[in-house]
């Protein structure tokens, strides 16, 4: 079994994380914006880490009762291994322990494999932006209300 562990950013870990993005995401990132997240003070940057090794990240606001989930990307060699569902299962309850009220995220249309899985963590879909990505796509708004 895997050994399975979510850490801060750090700086030395910026290369690899550019590199997952690049070819396990098609919503590149720039270096340059990943280092904007880590030094906003609004931004939550978090590294999961597969037997010691980088596996993928997520990055995460919260401002006052809210939380939106930027970004949230597997090692395209580590996907199918579950680790989208235990970053998000995560992510999740260190959000809500923090007392937030609602979790918003957006969403390619046409990726659904992670459509699955954050309807599977009880997000529904709200909206729709229509050919929000450079290529055209259109984003799914999401999000998931706390129950009081």
């Amino acid at each position: 079994m895997k050994k399975l562990n979510i850490v801060d950013f750090i700086k030395e870990n910026i290369d690899i994380i550019c590199k997952i993005d690049k070819t396990s995401s098609c919503y590149n990132w720039t270096k340059n914006m990943f280092l904007n997240e880590f030094e906003n003070k609004n931004s939550f940057f978090k590294i999961l880490l597969s037997d010691n090794i980088v596996a993928g990240y997520i990055i995460y606001h919260i401002i006052i009762d809210e939380a939106e989930i930027l970004n949230i990307v597997i090692d395209e060699k580590l996907k199918k291994q579950k680790l989208g569902s235990f970053l998000l299962e995560r992510t999740v309850k260190d959000i809500l322990n923090k007392n937030i009220k609602t979790i918003f995220l957006e969403v390619g249309e046409n990726n659904i494999p992670a459509i699955n899985l954050y309807l599977k963590f009880g997000f529904e879909q709200y909206n729709i932006r229509k050919n929000y990505y450079k290529n055209g796509e259109n984003a799914i708004l999401m999000k998931r209300q706390v129950k009081e």
